[in-house]
């Protein structure tokens, strides 16, 4: 008999002006209207009271790789709910929230993983069992492998906003009924309880992954830089060797995120003898992207500094493999598919993650992308301190190199080219003493 929380997924869907919004759905219609309202539509709230600068000027909708990430948030809710018979819109509308009981449930199972919900790769069915639910319930940390701190905050954040949402739909602004003044003081009583839940955990700092999951070991990341070699005898690779290498070294050496690598255009590289780089952009709705998650950089544009054998190995990549694949000059994107159905079409998210996860395999080691961005930083640390850099100092070059926006409004021209001079140096010097072994012919 199929459970009630079966065949409901994320999709992505594309509007007539070719925008990218995601959806949660069962059995291919739309779970539920208010959660999907809630989705996609406008995120603040006339219950809000904060007058900071910063919250003044993002008014502007959640982006939509935001979006997709409450889209995985809103489905192990819904599921939850949906497994444990709670009517979440019904309870709400008749002004009975939730019980406390009910509440440290769901707190209880934000806590562990349920199932498949990576929110960077290809959206896929997941189906979440009764048994799952209680297992998730009643787990311990010997039991079940918690998610990380955010993860768990993030969860919590949305059953608050999602609640909110729905009481601000159906009572707020009503007159002062009897009725409704229990109605207002049950949904304060329902937001104080979780938002304290959420001040507790990040106090506390209780609910953490494995240590082991914000960085990499010493020895699993010597052996990760042998097995990306096209050339070792250890690479797990039969075909497509040049290029997971290469998308391997950019995110060991630059620290950017895979979809900045996966954005990154023939026309973005800039092959400056004294500073090989690539221009980081932003370009959100590119025409020319024709992957059902198109690629993103959520950080500023910048210039990111490379090394010369690096780039030697880029240009070597598109004029030997690039240049011969069908279909590659339809775009400017870099990297491509090499095989298959969607042979010579810009490389998808999916395919990128299986890349870095196989190398990690090889090295009985759980990899993805974004552990390379936490490595970049500890050893661009270690290289800056070694530098004699003072504390604030390192913090304003990570903040430069990751793309982050400073607090202020404009940082001086000066400012930003003495950091790109800084930045650039550390990261060449750690590029060449990192990875000696790099090779072209």
């Amino acid at each position: 008999m199929q459970k009630p929380s079966e065949n409901i997924q994320v999709r992505i869907y594309k509007d007539m002006n070719g925008h990218s919004f995601p959806a949660v759905i069962r059995n291919g219609l739309p779970c539920c209207l208010y959660l999907n309202a809630y989705l996609n539509g406008n995120h603040g709230s006339p219950l809000s009271t904060t007058k900071s600068r910063k919250s003044r000027k993002s008014k502007r909708p959640p982006s939509f790789y935001t979006r997709k990430k409450y889209a995985y948030e809103l489905k192990f809710l819904y599921c939850f709910f949906l497994e444990n018979s709670i009517d979440l819109v019904e309870r709400v509308a008749c002004g009975r929230f939730l019980s406390i009981e009910e509440i440290d449930n769901y707190i209880r199972a934000c806590k562990f993983y349920v199932g498949v919900e990576d929110d960077n790769k290809d959206s896929v069915v997941v189906s979440l069992t009764d048994k799952r639910i209680s297992d998730a319930i009643h787990a311990t940390s010997n039991s079940q492998p918690e998610v990380s701190a955010h993860t768990f905050n993030q969860r919590l954040n949305r059953l608050k906003a999602y609640i909110e949402f729905l009481y601000i739909y159906h009572h707020y602004d009503k007159a002062e009924t009897e009725q409704q003044i229990s109605t207002d003081d049950q949904f304060n009583k329902f937001k104080l309880y979780i938002s304290t839940a959420i001040s507790s955990s990040r106090k506390d700092n209780t609910v953490v992954k494995d240590a082991f999951e914000s960085s990499i070991p010493s020895d699993k990341f010597f052996e990760f830089l042998d097995v990306i070699q096209e050339r070792s005898p250890n690479n797990p690779f039969k075909s497509s060797k040049l290029r997971n290498q290469i998308i391997a070294q950019i995110l060991i050496d630059t620290g950017v995120r895979v979809g900045a690598v996966l954005k990154l255009k023939v026309s973005d590289l800039v092959d400056d003898w004294a500073n090989p780089r690539f221009r980081l952009t932003r370009t959100p709705n590119d025409p020319t992207d024709i992957r059902r998650l198109p690629a993103a950089n959520k950080t500023k544009a910048l210039s990111i500094s490379i090394s010369r054998d690096l780039m030697k190995l880029i240009k070597l990549y598109i004029e030997t493999v690039r240049n011969s694949t069908s279909n590659a000059h339809k775009h400017d994107f870099v990297f491509i598919s090499e095989k298959g159905k969607s042979i010579g079409n810009p490389l998808s998210y999916n395919a990128a993650y299986k890349v870095i996860e196989t190398f990690g395999h090889k090295i009985g080691f759980a990899l993805h992308p974004h552990l390379l961005r936490h490595k970049w930083n500890e050893i661009f640390e270690d290289k800056a301190r070694e530098k004699g850099f003072s504390a604030d100092k390192i913090e304003d070059l990570r903040k430069f190199a990751m793309g982050w926006v400073e607090d202020t409004e404009m940082t001086p021209v000066y400012n930003q080219f003495q950091l790109a001079m800084t930045v650039a140096e550390i990261s060449s010097k750690n590029q060449s003493q990192s990875v000696p072994n790099l090779r072209c012919d």
